[in-house]
């Protein structure tokens, strides 16, 4: 039975020329699957690769294996009998390393700016790529390849980059082959291998693409291929830190979660929120935004296209306002107290509680969401409470869909919803933590 071999990929990134350069090293015969990475991705790559949901993956009698100078060393592994990928000596085979673990770590983030800055920025990308590229040719030496007599592992690792150059030096000016002849002939030696030149897309649809990304957006900068740097200090159990999950998940937005420590706050979170030194706090591109509802707001704001959470008529602005405002006075103190409180000072904060979840039920009305027909400010404001509901009611022991069914049938619409669902934790995981919580607080 032969080996079922899939790759997932998409045609212009580099890190998938890789795998099918070393795919056709070892004559390795593969089912291609090409990926549309502007718009949702498929649910296979999601299930593939769920860590980094990145191309390339290839699935290997049904097992993923992602990162594609991992794929590369697995290849190489697993079809050991041709064209052999890294060397067999130990030294030689760490150096192999960490030159593509440098091609990985400044080729790419480099050469990136140099079709997406200007002025300053521009010449400033210039002269890092110049430096990489001075360092390459002084690693490659007179050998033909990086790796020697034959194509091997750094060849592989920086190849696909080559089909790039066209338009880095159109865009920057400058010519690689004047500066850098090594490279330029090392690169052209290489297209004579049929595994390369049939793997590497063509220059000049490159250039094409890039340009009509750059042309798209009305701007040099390319947000298909250069997102927005976004990222979220946040603890997995806040109400406050999931409001901003699901409006980045509702805006489609892509971030890096960052999990903090409140016991031992990290330098990132007290350099990027001095005033409060709390969670969460947004970071887009190096600025910071903090306090949950402000981040909301911005999210909406920055990213207009998709899913409005605030109305535009001014005073239905102000009324949402209004009521996310009093969800943070009101509901997290008094539902504090249910799970911190005991005795009268407990039947009191239960009291307030379900007065507070009638007055929304009053606002709610017979609308769908608090946002009338859609998601909006006030809903994404209050439905990270929900998973706390359970630790509410089974510290406080009562039940708030007995006192507020609307509120709960309001609450279990919201799940449907994936933007909700995937941010809103586990209760049953809530009610362990503040149980532990009580625990510390000498509660229990």
């Amino acid at each position: 039975m032969a080996d079922q071999v899939t790759l997932l990929d998409f045609w212009l990134s580099p890190f998938g020329m890789r795998v099918k350069i070393a795919l056709a090293e070892k004559e390795v015969k593969y089912e291609y699957s090409e990926q549309n990475l502007m718009n949702k991705k498929s649910d296979l790559l999601l299930q593939m690769n769920p860590v980094y949901k990145k191309i390339p993956v290839l699935v290997h009698n049904g097992k993923p294996v992602c990162e594609s100078l991992i794929i590369l060393q697995y290849i190489d592994a697993v079809w050991k009998g041709k064209a052999p990928l890294l060397p067999s000596d130990p030294y030689q085979r760490a150096q192999s390393m960490f030159w593509a673990d440098f091609i990985d770590k400044k080729v790419h983030d480099i050469s990136k700016k140099l079709w997406t800055t200007k002025g300053e920025e521009l010449e400033a990308a210039k002269k890092e790529f110049f430096e990489c590229l001075a360092l390459l040719e002084r690693e490659l030496g007179e050998k033909p390849y990086f790796g020697g007599e034959a194509l091997g592992y750094v060849d592989i690792a920086m190849l696909p980059f080559s089909c790039g150059f066209y338009t880095y030096e159109t865009i920057g000016g400058f010519s690689i082959e004047a500066q850098f002849p090594k490279i330029r002939a090392w690169v052209d030696r290489c297209l004579k291998k049929e595994s390369v030149a049939k793997s590497l897309a063509e220059p000049g649809k490159v250039h094409e693409f890039i340009l009509e990304t750059r042309k798209g957006l009305g701007s040099w900068l390319s947000k298909t291929t250069m997102a927005d740097e976004v990222t979220l200090l946040d603890f997995w159990a806040s109400p406050f830190g999931i409001r901003v999950r699901i409006a980045l998940a509702e805006k489609g937005v892509k971030y890096e979660y960052s999990e903090q420590n409140l016991r031992n706050k990290s330098a990132l979170l007290l350099q990027m929120n001095p005033v409060y030194k709390k969670i969460p706090t947004l970071i887009h591109n190096g600025r910071s935004v903090c306090e949950s509802l402000i981040i909301v707001q911005y999210v909406d704001d920055a990213w207009k296209g998709n899913a409005p959470f605030l109305p535009s008529d001014p005073y239905q602005r102000a009324q949402t306002r209004f009521w996310a405002d009093f969800i943070d006075k009101k509901v997290f103190d008094i539902t504090k107290k249910i799970w911190t409180a005991k005795g009268e000072e407990l039947e009191g904060a239960k009291k307030d509680f379900i007065e507070c979840l009638k007055l929304l039920e009053g606002e709610l009305g017979e609308k769908p969401y608090f946002g009338g027909e859609n998601l909006g400010y006030v809903d994404v404001a209050f439905v990270p409470f929900y998973c706390w509901f359970y630790a509410y009611e089974t510290c406080g022991n009562f039940s708030i869909e007995a006192e507020c069914p609307k509120i709960i049938a309001w609450a279990k619409r919201c799940m449907k919803k994936e933007s909700v669902s995937r941010s809103l934790e586990d209760p049953k995981k809530v009610y362990e933590f503040v149980l532990e919580l009580r625990k510390r607080l000498g509660v229990d």
